[in-house]
């Protein structure tokens, strides 16, 4: 999961049932947070700072 908040930027490893409940998760702890939710197997053996920061250049 990445997000950015108010409060800061980041990466979240969320365990959940499905993306939407992973979203939830996340949107509890930072409710103003814009949110990428990406399964495990979508980023295993990938570099997840240059994918999260390719993602922050996109917001």
């Amino acid at each position: 999961m990445f997000f950015s908040s108010s409060l800061g930027d980041g990466i979240e490893i969320v365990e959940a049932l499905d993306e939407a409940h992973a979203a939830d998760i996340t949107q509890a702890q930072f409710p103003d947070a814009r949110l990428k939710v990406l399964p495990a197997s979508a980023i295993e053996g990938k570099d997840r700072h240059r994918l999260f920061f390719r993602w922050l250049d996109e917001l």
